[in-house]
């Protein structure tokens, strides 16, 4: 069994227009949700993982810092992966299916459109757009992160700031 957690960063400022999107920094909503969202998935969903990758944009920084804090996960061990900002759904479905098999679960810590295609793609939910700080839990009756197929993704549960 293999265990999947799709998040989307949390909320980004949009305060300097002159800023690269790479650098936008996590407004004063997303510095709230992400330390939230973690507590809950620590408190209410029991999550624990193995390995996190990231994105390395400042917002999903800035998210993974805030979360992973509250699920006691140290920040040193993340794998920063400049992909996950500018690939796409299906580079990132190469990403995990590389991961080493001895880890029994991997959080992925994204953007949109990708989170959500991504969700779309591996379970048979059809969740339209993923919100700032949503997670995505999945699990695979699988042994092998190579062996994760379309659609065959069970859905764990589908969180959002907004319903905590």
């Amino acid at each position: 069994m293999k265990r999947l957690y799709l998040v989307r960063h949390a909320k980004s400022s949009w305060a300097n227009g002159q800023q690269a999107d790479f650098d936008r920094p996590l407004n004063s909503r997303g510095k709230k949700d992400a330390p939230e969202m973690g507590k809950h998935l620590r408190m209410r969903r029991a999550v624990s993982v193995d390995l996190v990758l990231c994105s390395t944009a400042k917002r999903a920084k800035a998210t993974a810092k805030r979360l992973l804090k509250e699920i006691q996960y140290p920040i040193e061990q993340v794998v920063w992966k400049e992909m996950i900002y500018s690939g796409n759904a299906t580079d990132l479905l190469i990403l995990i299916s590389n991961v080493e098999d001895h880890f029994k679960s991997v959080m992925v810590i994204g953007h949109n459109p990708d989170m959500t295609d991504l969700v779309n793609f591996l379970s048979r939910e059809e969740i339209g757009d993923m919100p700032t700080c949503g997670v995505f839990g999945l699990a695979f009756e699988v042994d092998t992160w190579s062996a994760i197929k379309s659609e065959r993704g069970l859905k764990l549960f589908y969180d959002v700031p907004k319903q905590l």
